[in-house]
């Protein structure tokens, strides 16, 4: 598989602009991970997901747990799983298509499994979004940004400027806040690679919450002569203002360094359960002695047998 679309051109015409539906942007696409594999998965490690199922025209999340794919039917349903890349070693590859964006903006992979009648419902997600289509067909419409908000499947959107139906190797962009939504016309895999999104003043709060932890001192605020002056002693000048926003930048400016290693911190974290590594195998010293003499047989057999 190889991902055939100008990295430049699509920057500079597309990202966190417009909507856009590249065709056939992987070639030779393979599915990273079956339905089968995607089933088994979820029900042996009890992995996070969702079940969508579509009743009297609307998507609606079900909270049973799930039980397999037989007992829900052949229509009306899908199941969505995140971070998919960090349990199964193909998926994981496949997100190396993706290195031509920086590795630390991409969050982990999203997959979802539909059937005939299942699909996505109506929904605004607040990061930039490729859908990459696998197996199957599934039509995606995608509404313009100043359209009524979604919220949890409950409103749709009237009129869409994406309106396409996709098959596997097709890749749909869909910047942040916009409407968007899917349909399967049958048994189909869509993949869904989240770009990382943050509020500045979410930010600023944890990295200065960093900063207090490791008891880093601040600039003191002394305003300078030329502040004092004035004929009300009430009023707060812009001047005051411009002084203040200068200490704070100065202030950045010297905790640089500290600012770095926060982000690179920051971006090294998850906020996905990760698979847990299996526990060591604990031996006793009687155990340990076993092995090594085994070990000492094992190799005088293949040392007489290559005399």
């Amino acid at each position: 598989m190889h991902l055939i679309i100008s990295r430049e051109d699509f920057l500079h015409h597309h990202w966190q602009k417009h909507p856009v539906l590249l065709k056939k942007a992987i070639s030779d696409f393979i599915n990273p991970i079956s339905p089968e594999e995607l089933e088994k998965l979820v029900k042996d490690n009890s992995l996070e997901s969702q079940l969508i199922q579509k009743r009297h025209g609307k998507c609606q999340l079900g909270y049973q747990a799930f039980n397999g794919c037989a007992s829900l039917g052949k229509r009306n349903w899908s199941l969505k799983v995140e971070a998919i890349n960090h349990w199964h070693r193909a998926a994981e590859e496949f997100l190396s298509l993706f290195r031509v964006f920086p590795d630390w903006v991409k969050e982990a992979l999203t997959v979802s499994f539909s059937v005939s009648g299942g699909g996505l419902g109506p929904q605004t997600r607040p990061s930039d979004v490729l859908v990459i289509q696998g197996m199957g067909r599934s039509r995606w419409r995608v509404g313009d940004r100043g359209a009524s908000p979604i919220h949890d499947g409950q409103n749709d959107f009237a009129e869409s400027i994406i309106n396409e139906e996709l098959s596997a190797g097709d890749m749909l962009y869909i910047p942040k806040g916009f409407p968007h939504e899917s349909m399967s016309s049958e048994a189909a895999m869509s993949y869904c690679l989240n770009f990382w999104t943050d509020n500045s003043l979410r930010m600023i709060r944890n990295w200065t919450e960093s900063l207090s932890d490791e008891n880093h001192r601040g600039i003191e605020y002394s305003p300078s002569p030329d502040l004092l002056l004035r004929e009300d002693p009430t009023e707060i000048l812009p001047q005051d203002l411009t002084a203040l926003q200068d200490m704070m930048s100065q202030f950045l400016l010297q905790k640089r360094g500290h600012l770095k290693t926060w982000f690179v911190q920051e971006m090294s974290q998850t906020s996905y359960e990760l698979p847990k590594a299996p526990e060591a195998e604990v031996y006793s010293p009687s155990q340990v002695q076993t092995l090594l003499q085994q070990g000492h047989l094992n190799s005088e057999r293949r040392s007489s047998l290559l005399l």
